[in-house]
């Protein structure tokens, strides 16, 4: 489950700001979740509970997880798209989750049928904000 090293390295993150800065606290970690990669935001919650009993300053960091819808551009004609996983089967949701770029394997632009598109939007994760107090 490579949850665990996504939230290891979101509080580390934090963890390297709060004491760049010489923040006392950090009250809050704004988390963007990609929907290609598809990260279980109950389980990263969960994991990222466990995680900042370990670090001082983040006893009461409010994680927002907020979520990121695909986009997917067409390299061929210039269209741009989104995909629905609950379409794919188990599998091959699971090796998107684990590799996205394996998406073109699967899927194709619903305008002209190619497989060459690039992921613009919606891949992975990303820590868009965090708030510390001094």
């Amino acid at each position: 489950m490579h949850e665990w090293a996504l939230g290891d390295s979101v509080i580390r993150a934090a963890e390297k700001i709060r004491t760049d800065q010489g923040l006392n606290k950090i009250s809050s970690i704004t988390v963007v979740l990609g929907e290609v990669q598809e990260i279980a935001p109950d389980i990263f919650v969960e994991i990222f509970e466990e995680m900042k009993r370990q670090y001082e300053g983040f006893e009461k960091t409010e994680l927002i997880i907020e979520r990121e819808d695909s986009e997917l551009r067409c390299r061929n004609c210039g269209g741009i798209f989104g995909f629905n996983r609950r379409d794919l089967p188990f599998e091959i949701s699971e090796n998107i989750h684990f590799v996205p770029e394996t998406l073109g394997f699967y899927i194709k632009c619903p305008s002209c049928n190619s497989e060459d598109f690039e992921i613009v939007k919606g891949r992975g994760i990303y820590i868009k904000e965090i708030e510390g107090v001094s």
